[in-house]
């Protein structure tokens, strides 16, 4: 008579657990800058006159045109990679507990002491 017992072999099985998902958005902030500018203005100087030969008669009508400038800021946007990010994937070890039933096949000897020939 063979006697066999159950044993219990564990290995593991990598299956999926969660799905990750990764975007990115757009946050919009507003930035406030205070910029120096100019503008041109026009300045006139009064002078009495001394000598009347220095003084040169205006062409045309006695209208003089001056053309008057100024800065004004001019914004543009440009956008600039600031961060870099890496995603990587680790493995973490630890342990789980297997319980199972283990049977065993146990032979039962019935003694007969009455043996009748």
């Amino acid at each position: 008579m063979v006697l066999s017992a159950e044993t219990l072999t564990v290995s593991t099985v990598r299956v999926p657990r969660e799905r990750v998902r990764i975007s990115k958005r757009v946050v919009t902030s507003t930035r406030t800058l205070e910029v120096q500018v100019r503008r041109e203005e026009l300045v006139i100087t009064r002078e009495p006159v001394g000598d009347l030969d220095e003084v040169a008669a205006p062409a045309g009508d006695g209208e003089l045109v001056v053309v008057l400038r100024e800065e004004v800021p001019e914004v543009s946007l440009r956008v600039e990679p600031v961060e870099l990010v890496r995603i990587g994937v680790t493995s973490v070890q630890g342990q789980d507990v297997v319980h199972a039933e283990l049977r065993t096949e146990v032979a039962d000897v019935d003694v007969v002491t009455d043996v009748t020939d």
